[in-house]
């Protein structure tokens, strides 16, 4: 059944993503696509950390993908939009096919193959486009419903504490241009009044952020339904995962997203044992077994309530 709606599905989308495979002369060197993800609601917390921090994983073999013994129904919401050459709803389309192959559908595309679900198990959060960044993990604390975004919200939003031994910086994202000139003003305005001891520890900061570079970036937050219309804000994160390809200058977003999110089929809903890092030829894709696309048959409806 899975895989009828699932071959459904596919004669849908080519029209909506058609031309997103395209590369550019300089990228006929491999696609150095990593894969972080963390099943949160299936291992404690500091479980979580380690296997997510665990050293990275250099032309790893992907895990099988098991045929899914019953569909899940979602529905996309966006998290924090980066500047790109792609529209959100190609994101969203280029991630349907890989989802599917887990067994998640989509409700909007659902109904427009002709067959409406009678509920929604997910809301699947996307974060994409082009920004800086440094360490392309998961994050490892508590993601909730009402804490979206790539960093904490106490990153973003509680600059009181981003410089000094109370720091709440986020190593993950480094230390971009922007920051970097505010720490530079902050030393230079400061640097009278603080003791030495204070300025030593505010440089070792900024040298263990790092530095960074553009990425394209795809990061899936998957959220029970049930959970977000019940606990609002507190909803926990069921899974996440995070697919990065740093960009060199000229590549397009567009151009590597389709590899991007095809790469990451095998780790949707799993926990990685630390980052796993792919070069993968320019044109290709990894994902599950090969799906024939028939002539587009109707989804047929699912027998029962589905468990997430």
């Amino acid at each position: 059944m899975v895989g009828q709606m699932r071959r459904a599905l596919l004669t849908l989308l080519p029209l909506g993503i058609a031309g997103c495979a395209s590369f550019s002369d300089f990228s006929k060197e491999p696609l150095p696509v990593s894969v972080s993800a963390a099943n949160y609601s299936a291992l404690p917390e500091d479980q979580v950390y380690a296997r997510v921090n665990a050293q990275a994983t250099n032309h790893p073999t992907p895990p099988a993908v098991a045929e899914p013994s019953k569909p899940l129904f979602y529905a996309f919401v966006p998290g924090e939009v980066y500047a790109s050459d792609t529209p959100l709803e190609t994101v969203y389309r280029e991630l349907a096919v890989p989802l599917a192959h887990r067994g998640y559908f989509n409700v909007v595309y659902e109904a427009q193959a002709g067959y409406l679900p009678d509920r929604v198990d997910y809301l699947l959060r996307i974060n994409c486009g082009v920004r800086r960044w440094r360490t392309p993990t998961v994050r490892t604390d508590r993601v909730t419903w009402g804490d979206s975004g790539l960093s904490p919200y106490w990153h973003i939003h509680d600059s009181a504490y981003l410089i000094g031994p109370e720091s709440n910086t986020d190593a993950r994202a480094g230390q971009d241009p922007m920051s970097a000139a505010s720490t530079a003003a902050y030393l230079q305005t400061h640097s009278t009044m603080a003791s030495q001891s204070q300025n030593q520890y505010t440089a070792n900061n900024i040298y263990d952020n790092g530095a960074t570079r553009d990425y394209g970036l795809v990061v899936v937050e998957a959220f029970r339904f049930s959970d977000v219309t019940s606990m609002k804000k507190n909803a926990p994160c069921i899974w996440a995962t995070f697919i990065a390809l740093p960009l060199h200058h000229g590549q397009e977003f567009s151009g590597m997203l389709r590899t991007m999110v095809h790469t990451a089929t095998p780790y949707f809903g799993t926990t990685t044992d630390g980052t796993q890092v792919f070069e993968i030829p320019p044109g290709k894709v990894l994902m599950g077994n090969p799906v024939e696309v028939p002539s587009a048959p109707r989804a047929p409806q699912p027998t029962g309530q589905a468990s997430p």
